[in-house]
């Protein structure tokens, strides 16, 4: 995992500006590659770690609005309103409780 994305304050000035959610997740939707549904750029799919090679860890809506899983964007698989993803987690209290059992052993 290179990074997790956070929210940043005046992403556009700061440092680590490339790193806020909202740039990740405008520049993918700006190619297609995150969204189900055009009218929905943005919602669905939304980027909290930036991977090797374009990738991403999102927390993705797009089958309950009220409790995303967490998927892994394929970003060369990918293509407009047709996101390739492969599910981690089906939450993300269970995506952090992966990360929590890996610290222990």
């Amino acid at each position: 995992m290179n990074v997790f994305l956070g929210i940043i304050k005046n992403f556009s000035e700061h440092p680590y500006g490339v790193y806020d959610i909202g740039c990740c997740e405008t520049s993918l939707g700006a190619q297609g590659r995150n969204i189900y549904d055009e009218d929905l750029i943005g919602s669905e799919l939304i980027p909290i770690a930036k991977l090797a090679w374009g990738d991403y860890l999102c927390l993705n809506f797009h089958y309950d609005k009220n409790n995303p899983s967490v998927d892994f964007l394929d970003y060369e698989e990918s293509y407009e309103c047709d996101p390739a993803t492969s599910k981690i987690a089906e939450t993300f209290q269970e995506f952090l409780s992966m990360l929590l059992s890996k610290d222990t052993k």
